[in-house]
């Protein structure tokens, strides 16, 4: 690939805006063919044009003065072979078919910075991708780890300084609205890197800009997505659980977008639209039950709504201080967890009516007496609304814990201050109510007792 000297960049991306522009090159190794222009809206491609290659592999797009900027596909077929920013300027490039490498821009300042974002940035998360999971599996923080973890910061700071720079020197190019929202989150110099995942959760999308209309005609704003619900993602774990997993993603995404109708309804829409293709009913029912689509302006009380939610959920992280749960007596009297005389305690929201919880209890009952785990005590609540149901259960499989219901279902006290989505729900606590763990399954449970 070649690119131009700075002061070139610089000058080619503030020429004056033509009337009508020109997307035109080679394709080597296409003579006589048809060639497409797509057009990115999301993750969607769009006709745009066709245009016959000639006996060299030659073509030429006329772009109208009304087409817009953002991002584009050349494709043969319905296979694109590769993205290109269009920002009213003219762009001339050369592309090997039987190369597999990136196309070489002899004309587009956009395509120059863009692509050399893409070359470095491929360069980048090889390497630290590779050096996080070593942080994160290594299981001694010896001197090896430490260099590890050096290695990573340099590497970081490097990149970050040079994805800095590019925004410095092209403020003004529409590949300066991709860089800012796309380039990864920098992980502070002084984390602990004791978990990585809730980390991500909390800020994977802090840099991502979404109040910027103009990422609609990229690809940023659905990669960025999709990352993001990777890391409520869990393995061994039920349809349902990954459900309430889900839910918690969908809830940030659409509180990050809500200022920005046009992002938020988009964002909506693709979410719906996602999740109806893998059949997570469930997810779908808490969109459309918990967001309607956007208006020329923002609901501040649905807003608000929305926001308490998302600090909820931020509030039940790992590392975070849980709510205290106050159990009445049959003396009418009152315990609280910190009454409870455990090291270890593990809250564990059920119903009976809940397959994947009668499916557990079993298991966890195994788990609860075997000597092989830490003692640990077990607070069981449900959230039953028939007194008889519940009876029932608890005679069924002889849960051998403290067993507490409101009969309230999803209102009682403790589902509410515990942001309870779906069941089973489970927190894993120590004597001073802090969250060590919050696991999704049986696995989950076995591995967070094991630390």
């Amino acid at each position: 690939m070649k690119f131009a000297y700075p002061f070139l960049l610089l000058i080619i991306l503030n020429i004056p805006v033509l009337s009508q522009n020109t997307i035109e090159g080679t394709i080597q190794g296409y003579p006589h063919e048809t060639l497409i222009l797509l057009e990115y809206f999301g993750d969607e491609h769009r006709f745009a044009d066709s245009v016959r290659t000639d006996g060299n592999g030659w073509f030429s797009f006329e772009m109208d003065a009304s087409a817009e900027a953002g991002m584009y596909s050349l494709a043969i077929g319905n296979s694109p072979l590769f993205n290109i920013i269009y920002n009213h300027e003219n762009i001339r490039l050369k592309f090997d078919l039987q190369a597999f490498s990136m196309p070489e821009f002899i004309q587009s300042g956009e395509n120059l910075v863009y692509f050399d974002y893409l070359f470095r940035s491929d360069s980048y998360f090889r390497k630290s991708d590779l050096l996080v999971d070593m942080l994160l599996a290594y299981p001694v923080r010896d001197d090896y780890w430490e260099t590890t973890r050096s290695e990573f910061y340099r590497l970081q700071e490097e990149y970050r300084k040079y994805t800095n720079r590019l925004l410095a020197e092209y403020p003004e190019s529409f590949a300066a609205h991709i860089i800012k929202s796309d380039r990864p989150l920098e992980i502070p110099d002084d984390y602990e890197w004791n978990d990585y995942l809730q980390f991500m959760r909390d800020h994977f999308l802090d840099e991502t800009d979404f109040s910027d209309t103009l990422l609609l005609n990229t690809n940023v704003l659905t990669g960025k997505a999709i990352d993001y619900l990777g890391f409520y993602s869990g393995e061994n774990i039920g349809k349902e659980q990954q459900e309430s997993l889900f839910m918690q993603a969908v809830d940030t995404i659409l509180y990050k977008a809500m200022d920005q109708p046009k992002v938020f309804d988009f964002l909506m829409q693709y979410l719906i639209d996602g999740f109806e293709m893998y059949g997570f009913d469930r997810v779908i029912s808490h969109i459309a039950e918990n967001y309607e689509p956007a208006s020329s302006c923002v609901n501040e009380e649905r807003k608000s709504e929305l926001q308490k939610r998302v600090e909820n959920l931020r509030n039940m992280a790992v590392g975070k201080t849980a709510p205290d749960i106050v159990i009445p007596g049959s003396d009418n009297t009152e315990f609280s967890l910190e009454d409870i005389d455990s090291e270890l305690t593990l809250v564990v929201f059920w119903a009976s009516w809940c397959p994947h919880c009668t499916a557990m209890l079993p298991e966890l009952v195994k788990i609860y007496k075997d000597p092989a785990y830490p003692a640990f005590e077990v607070l069981a609540i449900s959230l039953d609304t028939s007194a008889a149901d519940y009876n029932r259960a608890l005679a069924e499989y002889r849960l051998p814990w403290i067993n507490y219901c409101e009969l309230e279902g999803w209102d009682s006290r403790a589902a509410i201050d515990y942001n309870i989505y779906a069941t089973p729900t489970m927190f894993l606590l120590d004597r001073k109510r802090s969250i060590l763990a919050r696991p999704v399954s049986i696995y989950d449970v076995k591995k967070a007792l094991g630390k």
